[in-house]
């Protein structure tokens, strides 16, 4: 009926958080740097946290991709880097965009690194010498953008200036750093062009006696780039500055975040606040440039342009009851409108949406960012930072997510090794799958086989031999060995963490330092290390166990029996090996040949 209305049930209108809300995971941003990090190694990676972390909150995403792996923060403004600083960060910190009113001061003090493309050298030179201090900073060129650095004709010339500043104690050319205008088409010539140029740019510079730690080039996609080049350190160079892909965003048109192994990490919602029956003809917003062409029921959802949604954006889709609805008519400064295509649901108690949660974008079954910029004719990175403040960011972990606790394995596979030679020869045929990053748990009794498993991953791996318990010194560092099977392979780190009680015990070894560029091994490490990685193989080994006491207690018959099995001489026994594979690195990965 035309006009009619109800009300939602009091329980769901209590089951609201806010009326309007940006939604930010950070379980996906650790995730999302995780990843991107496991794709740069060795090199470093910094998290670009530049415009209030693209819309997503700048001072709880950093903290988060700290905690992911990342190793230092980026920002376009000193203002933001002083930010981040007041709220306690203390990661290493490059701001790169300034004004002739940018506090150098303030940032000098606060151990702020500078990017410098050209006036900025004399300034913050001289406001570093009145301090009494030394500036880090890390030279700009421009290889091809025409945005900001030295122009490659000028470069000479500030190198030489740079090297002056560096021998009078002002500054330190920590880093030369360039920015890729092509990135996101991997075949455009340009890319190779740039990269080219910036190595010239940067013997340039070590001719004119600059010694610089940190070469950096790659962005987002041209860390997904470079695992398609023969030269991957070219692209890669000593550290990646990834911005819009550790918020879960592809940078590329014909690849999704789910392809790129990536997972969205906003997700932009309100509720249905009204919901009326309108007839044929009924026009709908400004301009009337929608109308209804039969009786259909009509959702007004409290989301508009003032709130960062685009006015171009008729036809952006709207989740309401799992299913997406297009915006029609165009969007007004405080809401929008969807058509449900359907009569008759304002006056069905069961079936009217009327404070129903309505998502324009999110992750997993929502719809996506991409469908809103095809919408708005934009991009993706557009959609999600233009989000404004009157839009509150709330933040949660997504502790249910098989993707951060992987708590349902992708797949199981059992074994049934006859014998230790046995067990070692499906590590070492294990070891073929492996690469740097894979974390694996390996549980099992005394005795049952552990280090027997793992010097057979050793093997396969060509890392050094030596492997023995690491009991009494935690952990264990196992380089690649250049005469073995995998010369330039990583190493592999060794792990017994029984004496360690809880995560933030093993974080006091460092262990996120050595994952990304090595094969993890912990020992008792369920429950302890899940957090260094979004995948990992959790493996048990399993065998009949010696004589134990009336309470299940071993005795001291079983342990010595334990301890024989473990030796060349001792009890050759079957073992059941069960590995359970978790998280997306293992997605469809079942491996087919290990015995």
């Amino acid at each position: 009926m035309e006009g009619v209305t109800s009300e939602p049930s009091t329980p769901e209108i209590r089951a609201r958080r806010s009326e309007r809300s940006a939604v930010v995971d950070l379980t996906a941003i650790r995730h999302n740097v995780r990843h991107l990090k496991k794709l740069a190694a060795p090199a470093a990676l910094m998290a670009v946290v530049k415009a209030d972390a693209y819309g997503h909150g700048a001072v709880p995403v950093a903290q988060a991709a700290i905690q992911g792996g990342a190793d230092m923060l980026g920002v376009a403004h000193v203002t933001e880097a002083l930010e981040l600083r007041e709220a306690g960060i203390k990661a290493p910190l490059l701001a790169w965009l300034h004004t002739v009113n940018t506090d150098f001061a303030a940032a000098i003090e606060h151990q702020v690194a500078l990017g410098v493309s050209g006036w900025e050298l004399e300034e913050i030179a001289r406001v570093a010498q009145d301090m009494g201090a030394t500036a880090q900073v890390h030279l700009k060129v421009d290889t091809g953008l025409g945005r900001n650095g030295y122009t490659l004709a000028g470069w000479p010339a500030a190198v030489r200036a740079a090297a002056s500043a560096q021998q009078r104690g002002a500054i330190d050319v920590v880093g030369i750093m360039t920015h890729l205008g092509a990135a996101d088409d991997p075949q455009a010539p340009e890319n190779q062009e740039q990269l080219d140029a910036f190595q010239q740019a940067v013997q340039v510079a070590r001719d004119a006696g600059l010694r610089p730690s940190i070469l950096h080039a790659a962005n987002t996609p041209g860390t997904f780039d470079a695992q398609d080049m023969a030269d991957p350190t070219s692209m890669l160079c000593d550290m990646v500055r990834v911005g819009i892909g550790i918020y879960g965003i592809s940078p590329f048109a014909e690849r999704t975040a789910e392809e790129l192994g990536l997972i969205p990490a906003m997700t932009l919602r309100t509720t249905v606040n009204n919901v009326k029956e309108v007839p044929a003809g009924q026009g709908v917003s400004y301009g009337f440039n929608y109308r209804t062409e039969q009786p259909t029921t009509l959702a007004l959802i409290p989301l508009g342009y003032a709130d960062g949604v685009p006015r171009i954006g008729t036809g952006g889709p709207v989740r309401i009851h799992g299913v997406s609805y297009a915006e029609v008519g165009r969007v007004a400064m405080d809401q929008m409108v969807v058509d449900l295509g359907e009569p008759g649901l304002a006056s069905d108690p069961d079936r009217n949406p009327l404070g129903a949660e309505a998502v324009l974008f999110g992750a997993g079954a929502n719809p996506s960012v991409r469908e809103w910029s095809q919408a708005a004719q934009t991009i993706d990175y557009e959609i999600v930072t233009r989000i404004s403040p009157r839009v509150p960011r709330e933040y949660v972990e997504s502790s249910t997510d098989s993707l951060d606790k992987n708590d349902d394995p992708a797949w199981i596979l059992t074994l049934e090794p006859a014998s230790a030679e046995a067990t070692q020869q499906v590590a070492k045929n294990l070891a073929g799958h492996l690469c740097a990053g894979d974390l694996m748990i390996l549980t099992g009794e005394l005795g049952a086989g552990k280090t027997t498993f793992t010097q057979g991953l050793g093997a396969g791996l060509g890392v050094r031999d030596g492997i023995i318990s690491p009991t009494f010194v935690l952990a264990r560092q196992h380089p690649n060995d250049p005469q073995g099977l995998n010369p330039g392979g990583p190493m592999l780190v060794h792990v017994d963490a029984y004496r360690l009680a809880t995560a933030t015990e093993v974080d006091d070894i460092d262990l996120e330092q050595t994952v990304p560029t090595s094969v993890t091994v912990v020992e008792w490490g369920q429950g302890k290390v899940e957090h260094l990685a979004d995948s990992r193989l959790e493996i048990t080994i399993d065998r009949a166990v010696g004589a134990r006491d009336n309470d299940g207690a071993p005795t001291l018959t079983s342990v010595l029996a334990d301890l024989e099995a473990e030796t060349e001489t001792g009890e050759d026994e079957p073992r059941t090996m069960t590995i359970r594979a978790f998280g997306p690195r293992w997605s469809g990965q079942q491996p087919t040949d290990l015995i």
